[in-house]
């Protein structure tokens, strides 16, 4: 598989650089425009020069010193004014009496501007006629001079929002192609997280990119290989376990026939005793044999069909073998059955096996004459066994623990007769069912709990039967 290769790229900064060179250019465009649209509003007098207003007063000065009465048609547009006598009185204009003496303190003052406004004084031969205007550009539209700000703030705020939309859309854009660019990087981080390790990655022409992408195929070569000998070294002991299971088998046998066949003899006491330890110890080791058989067997992922089994005579099988496991120690048996499909879709053996198994942990943790509950319910999409019992329950490790290969328990709870495969053996073959076993504990009994969900096709069910059975129709998948 051919890995990427270093590449003369484009250096990140060079790139994040162009995206800052496109932005000036972009602020620089829209500075020329702005003053360009400023030029023609002025050119055509859609917008009036700063100076208008002061031209217009020298062109009406005369007229409005000499005339005998001051009028609002002498008064030049954009320009407001005031007429006082020569003691201070007002007498006529258009401005508040507020500012009109304002007006007339800044002419006392001899201040011809007020913070941004500007003032004119008219002598007349009795009067005195104050006129007020600002030096800045305004519409010749007093509907533009009402719903507009003026020109030199509108310049501003379309400099900003196009600033601020200039740099919107370079970041899309640079965000998109920068993205692109890092698509094999995470296409290829996708990959390995899904265990996938059979792709390669083209490079993306920046350097830094690159650069890591060419440490990510060293990895997933490394992980690759890691994997493969991860993989044949398992195999191997799988093979090796299956092999030594087997080869036992034999010999045990042996020990076993000849063992039964002493107890047929003429044996003292002691000799009788030693006999029931050859037989009981092979018992065990012959167990513990087949449990490692079948531990190989699911762990080499063989592919077993699934069948149409009958409900009923599964939890018939199931209920028997319950009653037997609790005889020894004269347990309570409680099975509780609720709204049960016809038929369910398993490898019969192997998920039998797994209900068994939590059973048998139940019964093995349960002290004598004590109860044991196996609950069977189902609804549209699942059906769900669950086994509790009235011993010491899970402790904190057992939670988290018991479902390992060859864990044996809390000593609390550990019995000492099994191996410490019986959960995980059933969560393997509940998992191979696509379905969940989860433990925990009963909070009403104080036992511990086990629960086993596994997925039901789609049910077409058929009325309750008067007996209170519930009765169901074949399983039907779609």
């Amino acid at each position: 598989m051919e890995t990427i290769k270093p590449t003369k790229g484009t250096r990140l900064h060079t790139f994040f650089l162009r995206y800052l060179l496109f932005l000036s250019l972009g602020t620089i465009l829209l500075v020329v425009l702005l003053i360009g649209l400023t030029l023609f509003a002025l050119s055509t007098n859609i917008v009036l020069p700063a100076n208008y207003a002061e031209t217009q007063i020298s062109l009406s000065r005369d007229r409005i010193a000499s005339s005998s009465s001051v009028t609002a048609d002498m008064i030049p547009d954009l320009v407001d004014y005031a007429v006082f006598s020569k003691e201070g009185e007002l007498l006529a204009g258009n401005l508040s009496e507020k500012e009109a003496f304002k007006a007339w303190d800044a002419m006392k003052k001899e201040q011809s501007q007020s913070i941004a406004q500007f003032y004119s004084f008219i002598e007349r031969e009795n009067e005195i006629c104050i006129l007020r205007y600002d030096l800045v550009p305004q519409y010749r539209s007093a509907i533009m001079r009402k719903y507009l700000p003026n020109p030199q703030l509108l310049d501003i705020l379309l400099f900003i929002i196009g600033v601020i939309t200039i740099a919107t859309g370079l970041a899309i854009h640079f965000g998109r192609k920068l993205k692109k660019k890092m698509f094999g990087l995470q296409e290829a981080i996708e990959k390995i997280q899904n265990q996938n390790l059979d792709f390669t990655i083209s490079p993306s022409g920046i350097r830094e990119i690159d650069e890591i992408s060419i440490s990510l195929e060293q990895m997933r070569e490394a992980l690759n290989i890691s994997l493969k000998q991860q993989w044949e070294s398992e195999q191997a002991r799988r093979e090796q376990i299956s092999s030594l299971a087997h080869d036992l088998k034999t010999p045990l046998t042996i020990i076993r026939g000849n063992a039964e066949l002493l107890q047929d003899t003429a044996q003292d006491d002691i000799q009788r005793e030693y006999n029931d330890y050859i037989l009981k110890n092979t018992m065990e080791i012959e167990k513990f044999t087949k449990e490692l058989i079948d531990l190989s067997k699911m762990e080499k992922n063989i592919v077993r069909e699934k069948t149409n089994v009958k409900t009923d005579a599964l939890m018939t099988e199931v209920e028997d073998q319950m009653r037997a496991l609790s005889l020894e120690k004269r347990l309570q048996v409680d099975v509780q059955k609720e709204m049960l499909p016809a038929f369910i879709l398993i490898d019969e053996e192997r998920f039998y096996r797994a209900i068994l198994n939590v059973i048998a942990n139940a019964v093995e943790h349960t002290p004598e004459n004590g109860k044991v509950t196996l609950t069977v319910q189902s609804a549209s999409d699942f059906i769900q066994f669950t086994v509790t019992d009235s011993g010491r329950g899970f402790s904190p490790r057992d939670l988290n623990e018991a479902t390992k290969q060859f864990y044996r328990g809390d000593p609390s709870r550990n019995a000492g007769d099994h191996h410490g495969m019986g959960l995980y053996i059933a969560q393997s073959i509940v998992q191979s069912h696509g379905g969940k076993l989860l433990i925990s504990n009963n909070s009403s009994a104080g036992g511990g709990k086990v629960t086993i969900t596994i997925p039901i096709p789609i049910l077409i069910k058929e009325a309750p039967s008067q007996n209170g059975n519930q009765s169901h129709s074949m399983m039907t998948s779609l």
